[in-house]
């Protein structure tokens, strides 16, 4: 059957649902969106206007967990949520709060330094796309910029306050990973790959499909250089070299 998935190619959401994809070596084309524009094709299909977006057939799943949910259900080998019942719910409580002190954080922190910086901002969102797709987005960005800083930046106390809780996460999950190759019991399964997907952009591992560049922003660069040393960085390059399979 087929399956498309709808996309910001840079987004560390998105990639949480790729990886699932990958991992369970299901077939399916990735779709860019352009920001913005992607609400009117987003609308057609689900009531919210985020991605990623799952399409398959007359079937339709938003959202990087209920993907991997719905992936679980119907392709469950290999399963990415541990059937024992303790398990089962430590995973989705550390994905649940990982998606919002990691995943939220990063991209408020990301985009408060690097909006300034168009032709980076749109290699991240347009990398995938035609000439007249890349143009297109120049020709749009001023007003993009402003929708973005509102809906994800905020303010600069907002950014500070965003840095607090990320760096307080990744103590807590250096604590947790002490001693150990998982984060819940002995296999991989959605916790790791939510946690390794949150901070994809902070490593920048080679096994992620996205063709990273050179951060321009010395202050978003200071904070990527500060914690290339870190264990959970290190355990996240291990997570994507074990098991960021190649895309189908």
């Amino acid at each position: 059957m087929s399956i498309t998935l709808f996309e910001f190619p840079h987004s560390h959401f998105c990639e949480k649902a790729r990886w699932a994809l990958d991992y369970k070596g299901i077939p399916y084309q990735a779709k860019a969106l352009m920001p913005g524009l992607h609400i009117k094709t987003v609308r057609k299909y689900a009531p919210d206007t985020t991605v990623p977006l799952l399409l398959r057939h007359d079937e339709v799943v938003q959202g990087s967990s209920e993907i991997i949910d719905y992936l679980d259900i119907n392709y469950p080998s290999p399963l990415l949520t541990p059937t024992d019942k303790q398990e089962r719910q430590a995973c989705l409580e550390i994905e649940q709060a990982m998606d919002e002190r990691l995943g939220v954080p990063i991209r408020q922190i990301f985009y408060s330094g690097l909006l300034g910086y168009p032709e980076f901002v749109r290699h991240c969102f347009t990398y995938p796309m035609s000439i007249f797709g890349k143009l297109f987005f120049s020709l749009i960005y001023p007003s993009l910029r402003a929708r973005i800083y509102q809906g994800y930046v905020i303010s600069e106390e907002k950014v500070r306050q965003g840095r607090r809780e990320f760096d307080n996460a990744m103590d807590a999950l250096e604590k947790q990973l002490d001693q150990r190759q998982y984060l819940v019991g002995e296999q991989f399964s959605r916790a790791d790959l939510t946690v390794a997907s949150m901070l994809s952009a902070l490593v920048m591992p080679t096994e992620h499909p996205f063709p990273w560049r050179e951060i321009p922003d010395p202050d978003t660069k200071a904070f990527v250089a500060g914690y290339q040393g870190h264990p959970v960085c290190d355990w996240v390059r291990r997570m994507y070299r074990d098991h960021r399979h190649s895309p189908t």
